[in-house]
């Protein structure tokens, strides 16, 4: 499988998780509301997958694709995720 491909699905589900955690913090699920911990949890992911991603794919990986690999789907989803559940829960 292309490194392209691999890099975009792994950051594509976890943007939804994180949009998901982040939503469930924004919207008071656990009984208190913070967007902060939200925003928190979506820089750790960022961070977390921008260092797997040495390891995911075999060859050297420059900081353009990691950008446009793995920050910016991971960024768009967990952006997206989170606004549609704070907004309509």
């Amino acid at each position: 499988m292309d490194d392209t491909i691999k890099l975009t699905s792994i950051n594509v589900v976890l943007g939804l998780i994180a949009g998901v955690l982040s939503g469930i913090f924004s919207i008071g699920y656990l009984g208190f509301t913070n967007d902060m911990i939200g925003l928190l949890i979506g820089v750790i992911f960022i961070y977390a997958t921008l260092k797997v991603a040495d390891n995911i794919v075999e060859g050297e990986i420059d900081r353009s694709q990691k950008i446009w690999d793995c920050v910016l789907p991971f960024f768009f989803v967990w952006i997206i995720v989170w606004i549609l559940l704070a907004n309509y829960l």
